[in-house]
């Protein structure tokens, strides 16, 4: 049986690291690098038990899916219960490829005592519809905004870092909490494009989107809840209850459909005297925008809503699919997109069209269902409030999202290795891309056509 095995966790002042050794079989999904991760505030003084788990939660569902088991030093209690909830999740949601495999602590330990009840509590924080709707649901217990680095912004980009930090301490400012950064490695120790090539055709998504995200990105922040006293830490809702499944994943007969932050993982992780909590599932994406709204309108703000993967300045590209259905939605609540971060006009929402016709979005199966609902809710003769839509509203009551959705696997991997790139250098490479597609396949068929002569 394969094995991965926890060396050691080793945490100085605000760091974290920890190395591990894998089975020879397991090579292709890891990279050589130990797995480190950096705080705000000090977590030396944290129990070691608590200090394992952010590296076991980015390595457990790699073992899940190779059946591995996986030996670790020192493990907190609560949180081996919780990681064997979460793997039986795993295991229904992806039953053609999760094989399972245990974690196997060389010392269970107990370390509710450690520390005085946590009354605090903290929300992974993006600016972002869902966890902006997760903050305003949960404001009345101030909680602190928590944003980490290594996901959608890169452990390499520092400036637009920098950046985007700037954006996550006005919110925290306009709000009057705290804010803190945890800054991980998680994806360079992860070969997540050796991962996506070989469980892609069984997800509707990426490995740590559909996999990986909810227990990763909540276990990177045990060691600083425990430093900073939070009983409670929130994640907003991806998804909503009565999403239909893809076809990809219709043998799930549970909530919604199969992703990788789902209330019943998110829900079943806890350790020490901290539980995690899944916010949202109860609203669709609408409907979350329409509690920022609320929110807005009662308060007076000009809150901006982040959106963006692509743009290298914390705020919103306006280019992209995701910006064009936030600031639509947004628009679709009552208010003006343009006052609440964006900057969206005739030519962003003609840009929208040719993308949409050209196939260039919309390359999951559940990527269609944001846009029928608009479709269904919007009247092609509603004055919306953001100049230019008008057009875009009239080839939304029409557009056929079934016809326009998906691309071939290759081009889902390109899409994958650039998710996170800025968008002039993604759409560059992309049209790059579609030459030397074009190319081959002329060159393909000249092959053909000289061996069948």
């Amino acid at each position: 049986m394969p094995e991965i095995t926890v060396q050691d966790v080793f945490a100085s002042g605000s760091s974290l690291q920890s190395s591990f050794t894998y089975s020879r079989e397991l090579r292709q999904y890891f990279d050589e690098e130990p797995f480190y991760v950096e705080y705000d505030v000090p977590v030396s003084d944290v129990p070691e038990g608590i200090l394992s788990i952010p590296v076991l939660a980015h390595l457990c569902p790699v073992a899940w899916a190779t059946g591995a088991d996986v030996t670790v030093p020192v493990l907190d209690e609560r949180f081996l219960e919780s990681i064997t909830a979460v793997k039986s999740v795993l295991c229904e949601m992806y039953p053609t490829f999760m094989e399972g495999g245990d974690v196997v602590p060389e010392n269970v330990v107990d370390t509710t005592p450690a520390y005085d009840e946590a009354s605090n509590a903290g929300v992974l924080f993006t600016g972002g519809v869902d966890s902006l709707s997760t903050y305003i649901t949960h404001r009345d217990e101030n909680p602190t905004l928590i944003n980490v680095q290594g996901w959608v912004v890169g452990i390499d980009e520092t400036d637009r870092w920098r950046r985007v930090q700037r954006r996550m301490d006005d919110y925290a400012a306009r709000f009057g909490v705290d804010t803190q950064q945890v800054r991980s490695n998680m994806l360079e120790c992860l070969d997540t494009s050796m991962l996506n090539a070989t469980f892609g055709p069984h997800l509707d998504g990426q490995w740590y989107s559909a996999v990986g995200g909810g227990l990763g990105l909540l276990g990177l922040c045990a060691p600083l809840t425990v430093a900073q006293d939070m009983g409670r830490l929130y994640i907003g809702a991806t998804f909503w209850e009565h999403a239909p499944a893809p076809d990809v994943v219709d043998h799930w007969d549970g909530r919604a459909f199969p992703w990788g932050s789902h209330p019943d993982i998110d829900g079943n992780v806890a350790w020490g005297r901290t539980r995690a909590a899944h916010v949202g599932f109860d609203r669709n994406r609408q409907e979350r925008i329409e509690v920022i709204a609320d929110y807005v309108q009662r308060n007076g703000f000009d809150l901006p809503v982040r959106s963006c993967s692509h743009s290298q300045v914390g705020g919103n590209c306006n280019r992209c699919e995701k910006c064009i259905r936030t600031g639509l939605g947004i628009a679709l609540a009552g208010l003006d997109p343009n006052d609440h971060g964006f900057d969206l006009d005739r030519t962003a929402f003609d840009h929208a069209i040719e993308q949409f016709e050209r196939g260039a979005w919309l390359i999951t199966q559940h990527a269609p269902y944001y846009w029928q609902y608009y479709q269904q809710q919007i009247d092609p003769d509603q004055d919306l409030p953001v100049s230019g839509s008008d057009r875009f509203v009239r080839w939304l009551q029409d557009a056929d999202f079934e016809s326009i959705t998906g691309m071939p696997k290759r081009e889902q991997v390109v899409h994958t290795m650039l998710r996170n790139t800025p968008y002039p250098l993604y759409s560059g490479v992309r049209s790059l891309y579609r030459t030397l597609k074009t190319r081959r396949t002329a060159t393909h068929e000249i092959g053909r056509m000289r061996r069948t002569r």
